[in-house]
């Protein structure tokens, strides 16, 4: 059974017992402690700081920027901001910049007058070379679990077996990157390339090792999850694409939330174009003339060299599952890349339409964007 649903049932239950209102307001929604990480509370100047950070399920704005080079006016803009959620990379892991005060801005923004809950972005399916673990002479086949280059063109990044030894004490050895991520105040981890299982390389190597790829993957995320919350119950888990994965009550029971990139629009390899390309809408439009012959000259470049990216998928497929994940009672985030303004306005109004929690940027992720209000 969902454990949201045996919860329910076991309040229920309670509700009966105690001759207790069934009517909630929106006080009683502010006041709800059913986690470490709870909804903001007004007017209260002594409320300690766990109190004050949104959980997942009241964020309504939030940023993902994820900078290896972020600079304290950006911190500045960051906290003094009203976003509830910040995602941020995990910067000491990138090998320029191991001294990076992260313990210091992460806690500025739990104490900024309007607190955020802030995750660490990992990417747990491929390898980059400009983190700190990465080794002189590392390539694809060497170390061995290295299996191919980026199906969608990012220089730098290498799809991996992640089920390896090797890559797993990368992130839950003792001197590993989770641990450090909890010890610079992380209020949990979002989750990138969760769909390595799909990828045809990591495929073909999981076939030759005798093992299945999207069960492995769903193994991983359960195993860093449980390290998070060994240490931290409230420790968040946010899994980025692979929505098909919904399909395993196993994982819907890891996380606490989902994220899907480019619903809509994409852009290109290392942001080239950074953003405006949308995807079909519906699956009749997939691989037709028609619709490549609407896109601009740079996204025409994306969908002509990369014949595996995400504008050869539809809009309909991804909100096939996102409508699931919402009826499953999980948090949907949406990300989204365009610049031009009525592409952006019309995110923003059709992913909170389906109840989603939307982002837009650019392809890179790289530059501050202030919070959609309107």
């Amino acid at each position: 059974m969902n454990k949201r649903l045996l919860i329910l049932g076991v309040m229920f239950s309670l509700v009966l017992a105690c001759n207790l209102p069934l009517g909630r307001n929106e006080e009683d929604e502010a006041s709800d402690v059913s986690n470490p990480i709870v909804a903001p509370v007004d007017g209260d100047e002594n409320v300690e700081l766990g109190s004050k950070i949104p959980s997942v399920e009241a964020i309504r704005n939030w940023l993902y920027l994820i900078d290896v080079n972020l600079e304290p006016e950006v911190v500045e803009q960051i906290a003094e901001s009203n976003f509830d959620m910040a995602v941020l990379d995990f910067i000491p892991s990138e090998a320029n910049n191991t001294d990076y005060p992260m313990a210091e801005v992460v806690d500025q923004f739990h104490n900024a007058p309007h607190a955020k809950l802030v995750l660490a972005y990992i990417d747990i399916g491929e390898a980059e070379d400009y983190r700190t673990y990465w080794q002189p002479g590392w390539g694809i086949g060497d170390p061995e679990w290295i299996v191919g280059d980026d199906p969608d063109g990012w220089a730098g990044n290498y799809p991996v077996a992640y089920w390896w030894d090797e890559w797993r004490e990368i992130w839950t050895g003792p001197d590993g990157y989770l641990q450090a991520i909890i010890d610079v105040g992380f209020d949990g981890v979002y989750l990138d390339w969760v769909e390595a299982f799909s990828d045809e390389n990591v495929g073909e190597f999981a076939r030759l090792d005798g093992v299945d790829a999207r069960q492995e993957m769903i193994w991983w995320v359960g195993d860093i999850a449980e390290f998070g919350r060994d240490r931290n119950p409230g420790f968040v888990v946010i899994a980025q694409n692979a929505a098909e994965l919904l399909e395993s009550g196993e994982y819907v029971e890891i996380i606490d939330a989902i994220a899907q990139e480019q619903v809509w629009y994409d852009g290109g390899a290392d942001n080239d174009p950074p953003g405006d390309c949308p995807l079909p809408r519906t699956e009749a439009d997939v691989d037709t003339e028609t619709y490549r012959q609407s896109l601009t000259p740079g996204c025409q470049r994306q969908y002509d060299e990369y014949p595996e990216s995400t504008l050869h998928v539809s809009s309909d497929e991804y909100l096939l599952y996102l409508r699931r994940a919402k009826s499953m009672g999980l948090p949907v985030f949406t990300v989204d890349y365009a610049l031009h303004p009525d592409n952006v306005n019309w995110i923003y109004e059709t992913s909170r339409g389906l109840g989603f929690v939307p982002f837009v940027g650019n392809r890179a992720l790289d530059e501050f964007v202030e919070p959609f209000d309107s």
